[in-house]
């Protein structure tokens, strides 16, 4: 299963939450590949110095329709961190996707920039010739605020794309946890963030396991 995190708008949180499924996923004892297909190498500079059993690391760059395509039988879940403004690069990793989830910062002006991503993930779509499931993921929540819901039905305005019902707020465990080369339920397995990510989890892979 190929799960791809992509928005052409950079600042999102897609690589802590990219790192935090895999981290998560492998956790759960699924060979689990983590592709960082982003310039920045953040996932890559991030958990290479921390060896994890079940999550194997790779980079790529515009090859990695075909690096993923290699892996695909090798591993039960695949992830791949793309790029903010390589369209090319999107294109490719969400053409050999079976899941593509889009961060979301929860404010309008994120929200109203998404249409290019949508517009992509639908293009890909008809070349390749299959649905392909997108999802949006409200990332880096203010946890104070109500705000998200407004947020949510906001969302559901614009777009036909669904809303993933778990969400990520903007809490210092995540930085903390990949200090240490860890995912948030490693480092604090009783913390709201872990929680956040185990419920992303479930809920992620359920949708996978009935599409």
């Amino acid at each position: 299963m190929i799960v791809t995190l992509t928005n052409q708008k950079g600042g999102c949180g897609k690589s802590t939450a990219t790192m935090n499924l895999a981290l998560g996923t492998a956790a759960l004892n699924y060979k689990t590949a983590l592709i960082d297909a982003d310039e920045q190498k953040s996932c890559i500079e991030t958990l290479q110095d921390h060896s994890k059993q079940n999550l194997s690391l790779y980079e790529a760059g515009r090859d990695v329709d075909s690096l993923a395509m290699e892996l695909k039988d090798k591993f039960h879940y695949i992830f791949i961190d793309t790029p903010p403004h390589s369209h090319h690069i999107m294109f490719q990793a969400m053409a050999v996707s079976d899941f593509i989830i889009i961060p979301l910062q929860a404010s309008p002006l994120d929200i109203r920039s998404a249409k290019r991503t949508i517009d992509a993930c639908e293009k890909v779509q008809e070349e390749v010739g299959r649905r392909i499931p997108c999802y949006f993921l409200l990332n880096r929540v203010n946890p104070r605020t109500n705000l998200s819901k407004e947020i949510g039905a906001y969302i559901r305005e614009l777009y036909t794309v669904p809303l993933l019902q778990s969400r990520l707020h903007n809490r210092v465990a995540y930085a903390q946890s990949l200090m240490h080369g860890k995912s948030v339920i490693e480092f604090s397995r009783s913390s709201d963030a872990a929680v956040e990510v185990t419920n992303l989890l479930k809920e992620v892979h359920r949708i996978m396991q009935d599409k």
